[in-house]
C-alpha cells in the first residue's frame, strides 16, 4: 500500500480504534540444526532457524571469550558467588575489572591486541564495533550503542541510566549504579538457570560465525551475552544460537569486507584481528594484568 495512503487510512481507522498492520510469519517455531551452515541455508531459504553452538568456541569482540583458556569477569564473579553467596558487587571480580580496564579509545578496546586501525585512537571505545566485515558507519554504530544500552538498562529496572554517562557492560569506567545493575543481573540470571534450567523460549543467542580455514569461532552479538555467560558458568557445553546477521564471515573474503574495501582496516589488520579472536588466551592476559591469580 502506498505509504501516504496507508498513513491516512491508519489515521482514520485509529480514530475508531482500529489499525492496519502487515501480516508477517513471525510466530513459526524455528527449526534447530546441528550444523550452522545448514541452519544458515535453511533461513536464507525463507524459514527461521537455530543451531547448537559449542561454548568452547564462543568469543567476543573485546577478546574475552568463553573457552577453558579464557578469563571473563562475569564468569569469575559467578564462580566467586558460588563459593560465597554473601559476595557483594564492590568486592567482585566484575568491580575489579571495571576499575582496571578502562580503554581511552577504540584502539585500546580489544584486550591483548595492538594492531587496530590508527584511526581508532581518535574514536570512543565503543567504536570497536566498526568491525572489518561490517558496512556500518560511525553514526550507525553510535545509534546502535545508545539503543542497546537504553534497552538493557530499562529492561532491568534502571531506565534512568544511560551511555556514556553510566558506562556499559563490556569495560569500565561505569557508575556504581551501572556496576550494581550488571552484578545483580548476572547473579539473578545464574540463579534462575541453576534452579529452573535454561529457558530456550527466549530464542537463540545472537552470534556471528567467523571461519578461518576449516575452523570456526562464534562471536557474541545481537542479544544474549549474559545468557551465554550464565550457561558457561553453569558448565553447559553448548547453547542454542541464532544468526545475528545471515552470513558466515570467511577470511578468504577479507579483501571484499566493507571496512577493508573503504580503507578503514588494512587486510593485514583485519586478518590479525580475526587471528586474535581465534588464538588469544585471555586467562594469561588476566594474570599478567593482575585480574586473577595463576593456578598451579
Amino acid at each position: 500500500m502506498n505509504a501516504i495512503l496507508k498513513k491516512s487510512v491508519n489515521r482514520l481507522f485509529r480514530s475508531i480504534g482500529l489499525e492496519i498492520r502487515s501480516v508477517e510469519r513471525n510466530d513459526e517455531v524455528p527449526r534447530v540444526f546441528e550444523s550452522p551452515t545448514e541452519a544458515l541455508l535453511f533461513q536464507q531459504g525463507g524459514k527461521p532457524s537455530l543451531f547448537y553452538c559449542p561454548i568452547e568456541k564462543v568469543t567476543h569482540v573485546t577478546g574475552l571469550g568463553l573457552s577453558k583458556r579464557d578469563w571473563n569477569p562475569f564468569v569469575e564473579t559467578i564462580a566467586q558467588f558460588e563459593s560465597d553467596n554473601r559476595l557483594k558487587y564492590y568486592e567482585s571480580p566484575l568491580k575489579h575489572f571495571y576499575n582496571k580496564c578502562q580503554p581511552k579509545n577504540a584502539g585500546e578496546a580489544v584486550f591483548g591486541f595492538n594492531q587496530l586501525p590508527r584511526e581508532f585512537k581518535a574514536l570512543p571505545p565503543y567504536m570497536i564495533f566498526l568491525l572489518p566485515w561490517l558496512s556500518l558507519t560511525e553514526e550507525e554504530v553510535t545509534q546502535d550503542t545508545l539503543w542497546w544500552n537504553q534497552k538493557d538498562n530499562a529492561e532491568h529496572g534502571r531506565p534512568d541510566l544511560s551511555y556514556p554517562k553510566d558506562g556499559w557492560a563490556f569495560f569500565g569506567p561505569v557508575s556504581e549504579a551501572k556496576g550494581e545493575l550488571e552484578f545483580r543481573r548476572t547473579i539473578s540470571l545464574h540463579q534462575s538457570i541453576k534452579l529452573n534450567g535454561y529457558d530456550s523460549s527466549k530464542g537463540g543467542i545472537g552470534v556471528t560465525l567467523l571461519r578461518r580455514g576449516h575452523d570456526f569461532r562464534y562471536l557474541l552479538g545481537g542479544g544474549g551475552y549474559h545468557r551465554a555467560i550464565s550457561l558457561k558458568a553453569a558448565d553447559y557445553e553448548s547453547m542454542i544460537a541464532r544468526f545475528h546477521r545471515l552470513s558466515i564471515v570467511d577470511t578468504e573474503d577479507v579483501e571484499l569486507w566493507p571496512n577493508v574495501r573503504n580503507g578503514l582496516w588494512t587486510t593485514s589488520q583485519a586478518l590479525a584481528y580475526v587471528d586474535h579472536l581465534f588464538d588469544f588466551h585471555s586467562k594469561n592476559w588476566a594474570i599478567d594484568n593482575g585480574l586473577c591469580e595463576k593456578s598451579y
